[in-house]
């Protein structure tokens, strides 16, 4: 994982509520963990595979699926403890716990204006990802003003396109073995934290985002 620092910046407009700033933080922040959590998972998939090849026992066949079930005899973490969790809410929170503090999403600046930006850092691969859903977001929700959706049908639509965007984003369990099952929750888990962030970008208060390297700064 790269995890040079980067900072992911947020241009936002109008008037904005109090609750509504700390309701995006919240949005961001869980969806970085939520991420992160999937990273941390991949690395200990990588060293139990790596662990596995070199074990003094007679070769298994190795599979994404046989290394999750084997993994619950490790010690203690987010794939014994936590990883079944991690598919709802509460294992956001729980994955939260698992993050450094040089790991974790900060707050670097607000210019509060019309237009504005909000700066916040974090570990640079995972800023990326959250900078894409919303970069997604931000084209899903201007084509949806552009056309005006008023009718079931094109409604309808516009949910397809957040659950395509959230499968985007949560797309490296289905790498990891994750179930069809799971997938779903995942995806669900996904779509709940990033509604703040629809109706803001909806609202037109959240206009664009992109990533800075924070040693420019």
């Amino acid at each position: 994982m790269n995890e040079e620092a980067q900072t992911l910046r947020i241009g936002i407009d109008g008037r904005w509520e109090a609750t509504e700033f700390a309701t995006s933080f919240t949005a961001l922040d869980r969806l970085y963990t939520l991420r992160f959590g999937l990273a941390i998972e991949q690395e200990e998939l990588r060293d139990l595979r790596d662990f596995y090849l070199e074990a003094p026992f007679p070769p298994l066949p190795l599979s994404k699926r046989y290394l999750r079930r084997w993994a619950t005899v490790a010690p203690p973490t987010l794939l014994h403890a936590e990883r079944t969790t991690l598919v709802s809410a509460a294992g956001i929170t729980a994955a939260s716990a698992l993050l450094e503090p040089d790991e974790r999403l900060v707050v670097q600046r607000i210019i509060y204006g019309s237009p504005g930006i909000k700066d916040l850092a974090g570990v640079g691969e995972i800023v990326g990802h959250v900078k894409d859903l919303l970069v997604h977001l931000i084209d899903h929700c201007s084509t949806r003003r552009q056309r005006n959706l008023e009718n079931e049908r094109m409604e309808l639509e516009n949910q397809q396109l957040q659950v395509e965007i959230a499968k985007q984003f949560v797309g490296l369990a289905q790498d990891l073995g994750y179930s069809k099952r799971e997938m779903r929750q995942l995806v669900a888990t996904a779509m709940h934290e990033q509604k703040p962030l629809v109706g803001l970008i909806a609202a037109g208060k959240i206009t664009s985002v992109d990533t800075v390297d924070e040693s420019r700064q």
